[in-house]
Order: C-alpha cells, then structure tokens, then sequence
C-alpha cells in the first residue's frame, strides 16, 4: 500500500556496545558498561533503556533526549563479566511502562579495559 502524503515516516538508528572492565572489582567480579546511542527520537524528552544482560539481572537508566533528538546512556552492570549478551529495550517516557520505541543488542561479546592504576 502507497505511503500516503499525509503521513510522517520516521527511522531510529540504535547502536548498543560494551565494555568489560578488567579486575574493576575484585571482590564481586569485573563491572560492565552497555553504552546506548539512538537517533531520532523525540529532543528534549525522557526515554528509558533497560538493559537486560542473559546471566546479570536487568537494570534501567533514563535520559532526556537533547535539542536533536539524540539519546545517549550508559548503565553500569556490577559483576557484569557473567553475562555475553546485553539486550536492550528503550522506551518513551519515565520506566518501562511507556511505549517501547527500540531494541536490540550488542551483538557481540564485550571486549576488555584494563583500568590504569594510580
């Protein structure tokens, strides 16, 4: 069916990476970092990634959108080193009770930083 004139199609860019911190703490395990960019969204308003590792429990963190609709975070996974995946939903508005408007994932598994020690 034809696009009609009146209709406004729009596209999200999503990329999810992360990052494994090497001997980040010792004590409970290495800490990772899941690094959300999406494009396109709505500027200036609150989105929310959950970011759902397949052996971490889940976590969320919300962010206003700047002036270009670009969303950018990054949530923190203690002991996250357990997990490969890292699976990601990002949603309008405060929590994960709005609409979901992307997802995805890493797509590969993380790869080290070794912290510079002082």
């Amino acid at each position: 069916m034809p696009a009609s004139s009146d209709r406004l199609l729009q596209g999200l860019d999503m990329d999810v990476k992360c990052t494994l911190y090497k001997h980040s703490d010792d004590e409970n395990g290495d800490n990772v970092d899941v690094r959300v960019l999406v494009m396109g969204l709505r500027e200036n308003f609150n989105y929310t990634a959950e970011v759902i590792p397949d052996h971490n429990p889940s976590t969320t963190v919300t962010v206003k959108t700047d002036p270009e609709g670009i969303f950018w975070a990054v949530a923190k996974i203690i002991n996250g080193e357990r997990s490969l995946l890292f699976k990601v939903n990002v949603y309008q508005g405060n929590g994960t009770v709005g609409q979901l408007v992307a997802s995805g994932d890493d797509d590969e598994p993380c790869y080290s930083i070794r912290p510079v020690k002082k």
